[in-house]
């Protein structure tokens, strides 16, 4: 086997060091507070909260992937009407956070809270991140296979299961993991809906009696449960698998299931986008904003920068941990990977305390600038691009890259010339993707931010703080328009394929 370029082992043994920070800082407060930690994790008030999170975090992933796995089918391999409207009201939901989401519901609700509440507006929030995932491997599946089992009396749904699933089930386990593990460290939304889990006690321990050990114990018990599920998403995920594109797509007929499957798309989309959209716009008009175009514009531009530069930054790192796991992998390689992985369900909130305190203790000269803040970044959402940008990565054909070799191509060369144009689609997704959840990230940018900073969540979350909703309005509504930018690029090859085939 090939030894991966050195430049991919030092990008990625710097995102695994990066993401070991946040650790490294839990591991000093658990070592100050041992007892303290201890008697918290016995507490029967912990096993309540663990309940609760494994609760919500199975429900919303079972039900993201039905409802991605779903819709992704019918945009890519049915004859569905109007699919790459589809496609683009399938992502949809990614412009909007999830604590947006929540309030405009709440807003409109007001017994809306709970489990109930928090299941489906985690649901509506992170199904995208199946459809686009998913998508993304049916527009890559050989469909000749298919066909020649359909020919041989195989049922479509016999088909679907021995030929279509092996091929895109490493794309659907890898976007149910990340939907997972934004559940677990999801604190927006389960604050505004009322319902207890860790990242809400995390942030209820810090800010009501700032009591760092307490909250630290729990965050380790999210850490715990971020290594369980990459150990269950490790055993039921295949490999990545190369597969060409066959061309012409013959595409399954609805028939008389056509009208009920726009319906049911239509109405996903209405719970998800249409509804908290109506809401904000409705609170924009009614009453007074306090909110003036300066303030929105200042903000609006700081969140671009942030969102942009945060993009990129990630995109080169997940490139490259995608690079050596994927076509050279290894058992460290793996390591890698998982470490970069399992600060993923941190609660933003802690990744922002230890830079807090790593910047003021350690490195001052980067204390309160941006590059911190992209740092905390880095940590938090590196898993997000490196879960779009591995499949694509995986599935470029080995044979071309032996062939391109064979004809005096470098390692590197056949790397720039052949592998990375071929997944290019892929690593633009990843940044996109990267840079929507900067655009919608709040408790880091909040602790992380220099003072003179605004972004449109920080100005957001400051006015619900208070339920001042018409003030709110203006930037949510804002963040919604932008943050929709990047989420109609993470479809374009499910539209473009949508539009190809009809």
């Amino acid at each position: 086997m090939q030894k991966p370029p050195v430049a991919l082992i030092a990008m990625g043994v710097f995102a695994a060091l990066a993401s070991l920070v946040p650790l490294g800082y839990l591991l000093i407060r658990l070592g100050s507070g041992f007892d303290k930690a201890l008697a918290e994790l016995s507490r029967p008030r912990t096993f309540e909260l663990l309940g609760n999170t494994l609760l919500l975090t199975v429900s919303v992933t079972i039900t993201a992937i039905v409802i991605g796995l779903f819709q992704a089918w019918l945009v890519t391999r049915s004859n569905l009407p109007f699919a790459g409207f589809f496609a683009v009201l399938g992502t949809l939901p990614l412009a909007i956070p999830s604590y947006v989401l929540a309030l405009s519901y709440t807003s409109m609700f007001s017994w809306f809270s709970g489990f109930f509440a928090s299941w489906i507006t985690l649901s509506l929030a992170t199904a995208p991140y199946v459809f686009l995932g998913v998508s993304a491997a049916l527009v890559r599946v050989d469909t000749s296979q298919e066909e020649v089992a359909r020919s041989l009396g195989l049922s479509r749904f016999r088909v679907f299961t021995k030929v279509t699933w092996p091929q895109i089930k490493t794309a659907a386990t890898a976007s149910g993991l990340l939907v997972a593990l934004y559940t677990l460290s999801e604190f927006g939304a389960v604050s505004i809906l009322r319902y207890d889990t860790f990242t809400r006690a995390i942030y209820n321990a810090y800010r009501g009696s700032f009591d760092r050990t307490a909250a630290a114990s729990l965050a380790v018990v999210l850490v715990l449960l971020t290594l369980i599920a990459l150990y269950f998403e490790r055993r039921v995920r295949n490999r990545y698998l190369s597969v060409e594109a066959s061309g012409r797509r013959n595409l399954v007929e609805l028939g008389n299931w056509k009208v009920l499957a726009m319906t049911m798309f239509g109405v996903l989309g209405l719970f998800g986008a249409g509804f908290p959209i109506a809401a904000l716009t409705g609170w924009a008009f009614v009453g007074s904003s306090r909110s003036t175009w300066g303030e929105l514009l200042s903000a609006l531009g700081s969140s671009l920068s942030l969102a942009l530069l945060a993009g990129v930054v990630i995109g080169i790192f997940a490139t490259a941990v995608a690079l050596w796991n994927v076509r050279y992998g290894s058992r460290f390689s793996s390591l890698i990977e998982t470490t970069v992985w399992s600060s993923h369900a941190l609660p933003a909130i802690v990744v922002g305390l230890a830079l807090v305190f790593v910047g003021a203790n350690l490195t001052p000269w980067i204390y309160q600038t941006v590059w911190l803040l992209v740092f905390a970044y880095l940590i938090l959402f590196l898993p997000n691009a490196l879960s779009v940008i591995a499949t694509p990565m995986g599935q470029v054909s080995r044979g071309q890259e032996q062939v391109a070799r064979s004809l005096g191509l470098s390692q590197v060369g056949a790397i720039f010339k052949l592998v990375i144009p071929v997944a290019t689609p892929g690593i633009l997704a990843g940044m996109a993707l990267a840079s929507l959840t900067v655009l919608k990230e709040l408790p880091a940018t909040l602790l992380l931010r220099p003072n003179e900073v605004d972004t449109l969540a920080t100005k957001l979350w400051s006015a619900t703080e208070t339920l001042s909703y018409a003030q709110a309005a203006p930037y949510a509504l804002a963040l919604i328009i932008i943050a929709g930018v990047p989420a109609l690029a993470l479809n374009a090859q499910a539209r473009k394929l949508a539009s190809e085939v009809r």
